[in-house]
């Protein structure tokens, strides 16, 4: 306590010039500027470790019972982890390799202390309240090393006071156990203020520095401003001193910086391991947040510049006040009286109290703010309210008979301290009881899943629990058994919601989640309406049901909704639109002498869980399966020896006309698609449903036969082949399948670069518009399962042009390089679907099977379609793109045997099918005369223009190829569609005759999808008159089956 060992510090620091007065005259000035009255007996020093465990205490009983205040903290960082440790999780945007603006390093850290716990097979909710309780630890001991440096540089006074600060403030409750990288840099920023406070045993600027850096790397970058006001005094002190003392100061700046690139060194390496490419993540986050040319964090709201003063009165209440006016006390004291309370010099003070002011006025002047932005400044806070209590207990305990505070009585002074602690005490703890009563259900309604035995028993794998309104309160996947997922389903909220990371399978090494580019992402907060999942889909669902809300069409109230939806679950939370300002503020008892008007109101938080019966579609779906089940049994047992030789014959006749035909243009002719079709006649053969259970697929043994190259193929001179899929009338609707030669899968033509082209212009322009794969990871395992059967098909089937290498394969023609494992084209990452799209002249769609028996639309690449967009139809089941899209007779008389195809069909049995359609303008990517193409609405054949010229038609033929992939049961779709001039087309014999009759015949359901009105006059009337030219020249009808089989 005596001044003489903070001079001697002082000594330390700086070496005085030559010509600088004397020490002892130094010395003298010093302490004639600033000198405590020396106590009668020493004062009292609370020691560090009981510091320490109640500090500890204090965080331990916030981690166990406060709730996530923000879900930036479950999405951003609880989410990640989840993902780290137990392989699924949401994503955000911020996570995406184009944006990475959040740290895998920093994530990885976190995920590694939960591992022993997982190891121990504790359980989720074990692991997220261990990791809360181990950031409780290490804050704990940050503040106690700080508050032992108060003591020894300040006074014990002080350190008193900040230590009643850091644990009983409200603000202190929450920010000490946040998984925020705000709440990482307050760690090291404490560290950072003990180290440049303390000067026993020489200046640690170096110490300081490092844990600034720190605070500022792997934590957020801002936390470094805090620093400036030290780096100024060790500046300042740096001039003052002689040369010598200017090196030292230059070795102790170096000493810090390099300590702190190494850090930064070692979390670019982590983050690289996971990006797959060099991020400097810091960077990431400063760029946006300050040079971001969208908008950046403003996006997400704007507060007026007093939101920081009113948020820091509720968490610090007269704390805050203290704090504020610390500088002003400070200077008061020291121009009036001369003295303080402190042993620091005057200068020393100010720096101490600066990085509260600078932290404050920095925010205050930033447009979006949030309540985590102030947590680096908390020690801040802390230190400048106790150095103002300080100051006004030092001038309250005056003995002076000059002063007028000493003619009050001692006990009467002494009350008035008791008062103010009592207040802050009790402030502090009906700010934190309201707080944890009010708004802890998200933490509690999960609990009937871990511990209702009928409900953790119902709860399965692939069980989703949704959350509409309250997604912004979902506290992470560790409250969610293992296996059960969350989802989002639409409510009012119209900005962009986290998506899911990817979970794709082998051949991708480690956490591929964090390297491949989802979809769907944007750093403009746009929605992207493929994160949501239809109600139907859900099993669980969270709802809140408050006075104050009235339900929507979006926002239905599912909880009233007591025909499909049972209370698992309810917990009382704070309706804060019908309960008064005090009693958002604080606890306020339910008691009956407490004002109605001033009571709290309350609302439920629920987890609903769907009631168990069967939908129609289930049972439609269940009941088939055992009418088909006991089909078979009845083949198996009575039929197998006609069945056999009905095989058997079969096998002969085509062996018999593949024997004659040739392979190379000319195509095998093929049953007729325009008739109906048994299926038991094609190559594909029944799938007992019993054999698997919906929604599920066992990994195929099945290989691909290798493809027998292309009879002398070039990309200049082979032509399109000549598919004329059209008949002479009655016109009938079927499937029209067949079996398809695995030589044929894709084919290639002299008009490759010209789609290649078309391709590559509308993926710049449209992107995921055209091509997309839902994160799922079995959705991604399949999109990557068909880029690595198309690599490989390719190099066999066309050499000439693709070849293959060690990890994908070069396109020579267009000097593409495809590199599988990291899904990039020439370097550049892509969708895999999109990957797909570049290598052929085909339209591609993967349709996945869910739970529910119906295929899913969820992975495609449609940039040639003409007609329909993907945007429109991804996500969808089979039944509702055709429905929504009315393609005629589908209900009828396609969608029974379309869903008895998808569900039987083996990967080794690929079948064909063609269609046509005609066009009234001349784009084969998507055709104007229907209406723009990212109209909304007033899209169809009713805005093409009437009976154009006939050089305005164009005929589109297409042909579908489906096969399932093996590996991840995928149903594929390949659309080649052949597109040329009806003038032309007319040429070829008989051809005009046979579309003419072909279009006469359809009915009128057909008529209006395919626009016939729209052009039948101009159209019919040409080709009849073609018709009779080419019979006038001698055209002998009765050969036309010899000439043009069907489908050509």
């Amino acid at each position: 306590m005596a001044a003489s060992s903070n001079d001697s510090n002082m000594r330390q620091r700086f070496k005085p010039p030559a010509n600088a007065p004397k020490a002892s005259d130094k010395q003298q000035q010093q302490q004639q500027q600033f000198r405590p009255q020396p106590p009668k007996t020493p004062p009292f020093q609370l020691n560090p470790r009981i510091a320490f465990a109640v500090l500890f205490a204090a965080h331990a009983a916030a981690a166990l019972y406060h709730p996530i205040q923000d879900c930036d903290e479950t999405f951003n960082y609880w989410e990640p982890t989840h993902y780290l440790t137990h392989g699924h999780g949401f994503q955000t945007w911020e996570y995406s390799p184009e944006y990475a603006i959040r740290s895998w390093a920093y994530v990885g850290l976190h995920a590694l202390v939960t591992l022993p716990v997982k190891l121990l097979g504790l359980g989720k909710l074990a692991e997220f309240y261990f990791l809360r309780l181990v950031l409780g630890f290490v804050c704990a001991l940050c503040e106690a090393r700080l508050f032992s440096k108060i003591n020894a540089a300040l006074n014990p006074r002080i350190g008193l006071t900040f230590l009643l600060v850091m644990a009983t403030s409200p603000g202190m409750w929450h920010a000490s156990i946040s998984y925020l990288p705000s709440s990482f840099a307050m760690y090291f920023v404490t560290l950072g203020i003990a180290g440049f406070m303390d000067w026993r045993g020489g200046l640690r600027t170096a110490q300081g520095i490092w844990m600034f850096g720190v605070a500022g790397t792997l934590g957020w970058p801002f936390a470094a401003a805090l620093s400036a006001p030290f780096l100024l005094e060790e500046f300042s002190m740096g001039v003052l001193s002689d040369e010598e003392g200017m090196v030292k100061l230059f070795w102790r700046v170096v000493d810090g910086i390099t300590r702190t690139l190494l850090i930064m060194f070692m979390q670019t390496m982590a983050d690289a391991f996971f990006y797959k490419k060099t991020q400097i993540v810091p960077w990431n986050i400063v760029a946006y947040n300050i040079f971001s040319s969208k908008g950046g964090p403003d996006l997400y709201g704007t507060e007026p510049w007093h939101f920081y003063l009113r948020n820091l009165a509720l968490n610090f209440h007269v704390w805050f006040l203290l704090a504020l006016i610390s500088m002003p006390l400070l200077v008061l004291q020291h121009t009036f009286r001369m003295k303080g309370n402190t042993r620091a010099s005057y200068f020393r003070s100010i720096t101490f109290l600066s990085p509260f002011y600078l932290w404050l006025a920095i925010f205050t002047l930033q447009p979006h703010k949030e309540e985590r932005f102030m947590y680096p400044a908390y020690p801040a806070l802390a230190v400048n309210a106790a150095v103002s209590l300080h100051i006004i207990l030092g001038n309250v305990n005056s003995t002076d008979p000059k002063d007028f505070v000493a003619r009050i009585p001692f006990q009467l002074r002494l009350g008035g301290l008791f008062l103010f602690c009592l207040a802050s005490f009790v402030l502090s703890g009906l700010r934190i009881a309201g707080t944890i009563t009010a708004y802890n259900a998200p933490l509690n309604v999960y609990k009937p899943l871990h511990n209702d035995s009928a409900i953790s028993a119902a709860a399965k794998l692939d069980d989703f629990v949704c959350l509409g309104k309250e997604w912004y309160r979902f506290p992470s996947h560790y409250f969610l058994p293992e296996g059960v997922r969350a989802k989002f389903i639409k409510s009012e909220f119209s900005g962009l919601l986290p998506g899911e990371f990817s979970e794709a399978g082998s051949g991708f090494g480690l956490f591929p989640g964090a390297w491949l580019i989802p979809p769907g992402m944007n750093d403009e907060n746009i929605e992207d309406v493929g994160k949501y999942t239809e109600v139907k889909h859900c099993t669980y669902i969270v709802d809140s049901q408050l006075p104050s809300t009235e339900a929507t069409t979006l926002e239905p109230s599912y909880t009233n909704d007591e025909g499909t939806w049972e209370r698992a679950g309810c917990q009382s939370f704070l309706d804060g639109f019908s309960t008064t300002v005090l009693g958002r503020t604080l606890w306020v008892p339910d008691l009956p002498f407490v004002p109605e008007r001033m009571k709290r109101v309350w609302g439920e938080y629920c987890l609903l869980k769907r009631k168990r019966k069967a939908s129609p579609e289930r049972e439609r779906v269940m009941g088939h399966a055992v009418r088909s089940m006991n089909m078979q049994q009845l083949l198996s047992v009575k039929a197998v020896p006609y069945v056999l030789l009905a095989l058997a014959a079969l096998a002969l006749v085509v062996k018999y006309f593949q024997d004659k035909q040739h392979r190379s243009a000319a195509r095998p002719r093929s049953p007729d698609p325009e008739k109906p079709t048994d299926v038991n006649t094609f190559a594909e053969k029944r799938m007992k449903d019993s054999e698997r259970k919906l929604g599920t697929w066992t990994p195929s043994t099945f290989k691909r036969p290798e493809a027998v190259p292309y009879p002398d193929w070039s990309v200049i001179d082979t032509k399109p082949l000549p598919y004329r899929p059209f008949r002479w009338g009655p016109y009938h609707i079927t499937m029209g399948l067949r079996s398809m030669n695995w030589d044929e899968w894709i084919e290639l033509d002299n008009n490759y670069l010209r789609y290649h082209e078309d391709k590559a212009r509308r993926i710049a322009e449209r992107g995921a518009k055209c091509c997309r794969t839902d994160p799922d990871p079995k959705v991604w395992d399949a999109a990557v399962e068909l880029l690595e059967e198309l690599s490989a098909y390719l190099t066999e089937r066309y050499p000439s042009m693709f070849t293959k290498t060690d990890v994908g394969i070069d396109n020579t023609v267009t000097n593409e390089s495809f590199n599988i494992p990291e899904l990039t084209m020439n370097g550049n990452k892509e969708d895999p679907m999109q990957l797909c799209a570049r290598l052929v002249q085909d339209d591609l769609a993967i349709m996945i099977e869910k739970e529910d028996g119906q295929y899913y639309l969820l992975a495609g690449a449609i940039l040639l379609a003409g007609f329909w967009r993907l945007e429109d139809k991804f996500g969808m089941c089979m039944s509702e793109i055709h429905t929504s899209g009315d393609v005629p007779g589908f209900k009828s008389k396609l969608e029974k045997g379309m869903m008895n195809f998808f569900r039987r069909v083996k990967p080794e049995s690929p079948v064909l099918r063609n269609n046509y359609f005609m066009q009234v303008d001349d784009s084969l990517p998507w055709s104007h005369s229907i209406g723009s193409e990212d109209a909304q609405d007033g899209i169809g054949w009713y805005t093409a223009e009437k009976n154009r010229a006939i050089k305005h038609h164009f005929f589109r033929s297409e042909r579908q190829s489906l096969r399932r992939l093996p590996r991840s049961g995928g149903v594929v779709f390949t659309i080649r569609t052949y597109f040329l001039p009806v003038t032309e087309l007319a040429e070829e014999p008989y051809v005009p005759g046979r579309l003419a009759s072909a279009v006469r015949s359809w009915g009128d359901d057909v008529a209006k999808y395919k626009g016939r009105e729209q052009y039948q006059d101009v159209l019919l009337e040409f080709l009849d008159k073609k018709h009779e030219e080419q019979v006038a020249g001698g055209l002998d009808l009765s050969k036309e089956e010899e000439v043009r089989a069907y489908p050509w």
